[in-house]
């Protein structure tokens, strides 16, 4: 896949998987650059992340067949969210974060309605690196709190 960024600049990236979301599709795709290593020296890395269909395009001649593909089901009934529970630590209460399924390995798969119910909960957010948010139904998005103190 090409992946285009906001300045004009273009990259090659490897595409993982693709999925149908409620705002359209998305595909997840392998990004390489370079970081220093634990050495000191310059390592490749790749940064894996979901981009909507906007920023990427297919290369010509590519074939797409075999991309595992996945859709969110319209009826909620089937696990298609995960949840997980992120540890307190000393000044920072727990907190619970909604990923789209695949998106963290060790998370607790859940429903549409169970994903809505936990994100009426305090302290839970939807995954900002696999877009969670733009898989559910937009009244799932949380108001912002009062702060505290005032009416």
């Amino acid at each position: 896949m090409t992946v285009a960024l906001p300045d004009g600049q273009e990259l090659r990236a490897c595409l993982y998987e693709r999925r149908r979301a409620a705002g359209g599709w998305q595909y997840r795709v392998g990004i390489t650059g370079w970081a220093a290593g634990s050495s000191g020296r310059a390592e490749r890395v790749e940064q894996v992340v979901w981009l909507d269909a906007c920023h990427v395009r297919p290369l010509a001649g590519g074939d797409y067949r075999d991309v595992p593909t996945r859709t969110t089901p319209a009826d909620g009934g089937r696990q298609a969210w995960t949840v997980q529970d992120l540890p307190h630590r000393p000044g920072h209460p727990g907190a619970r974060l909604i990923h789209v399924i695949g998106c963290q390995p060790h998370a607790t798969p859940i429903t549409l309605g169970q994903a809505l119910d936990i994100l009426r909960q305090p302290r839970t957010v939807t995954c900002r690196e696999c877009r969670a948010a733009t898989s559910l139904p937009a009244a799932a998005d949380p108001q912002p709190a009062e702060p505290e103190g005032k009416p």
